[in-house]
């Protein structure tokens, strides 16, 4: 029964840890952003030890603190291809901040959708930014 409980808690770990594969490079964290205006979210791919294979992202914005939700409003789902540039693995993605988006604090979600291992078990991760809407 330990064995199982071992197990289970290996593959939690190791979840955890690779579903930190990404992260936001741009825009900085407290960037002050327009309601209506455009905007580039820049996701840079970390280097992984384990196989795996893309499969999606979503970005979305909502109200801070809500991952690992996204967010009710989506401004990107599809395909996630990242590409070596700059000595980084990454990818650009330019989306519109709804002109409804209320003035304040919100959070842009990323989530990063993959199989990993070598049974391509799938794994999904988030990570956010806080944004100043005005």
């Amino acid at each position: 029964m330990k064995l199982l409980a071992s197990l289970a808690m290996c593959a939690a770990l190791a979840t955890t840890a690779f579903s930190e594969a990404i992260s936001i490079q741009s825009p900085a964290d407290g960037t002050t952003v327009q309601a209506g205006s455009s905007l580039t979210v820049e996701v840079i791919q970390h280097n992984s030890l384990s196989n795996f294979v893309e499969v999606g992202l979503a970005i979305g914005l909502g109200a801070p603190n809500i991952a690992p939700g996204i967010g009710p409003n989506i401004l990107y789902n599809g395909p996630w291809d990242p590409q070596p540039q700059n000595n980084a693995v990454l990818q650009n993605f330019t989306v519109t901040i709804p002109s409804s988006t209320p003035t304040g604090l919100m959070s842009l979600n990323v989530a990063h959708f993959f199989m990993v291992g070598v049974d391509l078990f799938p794994t999904t991760g988030t990570v956010n930014i806080t944004l100043n809407v005005v």
